[in-house]
C-alpha cells in the first residue's frame, strides 16, 4: 500500500513567490474590507485573512528552507 501525504509547501521557488504574492494580496484586501465596514465584522474577510496568513507562512518556509519544498 502506498503512503499518501499532503504537500503543503510548494515544490519550486517560483510557486513559493507566487503564493507569497497571492497571500499578500488577499491579506491586504481583507484588511481593507474589515476597515471599511462600520457595523459588525463580516466572517468571510476574517477567514480569508487567516488563510492568507497561513499561505504567507507556508510560502516563506518554502523560500527559507529549499529542502522542505514538496514535502
Amino acid at each position: 500500500m502506498t503512503e499518501r501525504r499532503w504537500h503543503f509547501i510548494p515544490t519550486t521557488a517560483w510557486l513559493c513567490w507566487l503564493n507569497l504574492g497571492v497571500g499578500a494580496l488577499v491579506l491586504v484586501s481583507s484588511i481593507l474590507t474589515l476597515t471599511g465596514t462600520e457595523h459588525r465584522m463580516p466572517v468571510l474577510p476574517v477567514v480569508a485573512a487567516v488563510a492568507a496568513v497561513g499561505l504567507l507562512v507556508v510560502s516563506a518556509v518554502g523560500l527559507a528552507r529549499p529542502k522542505l519544498r514538496g514535502r
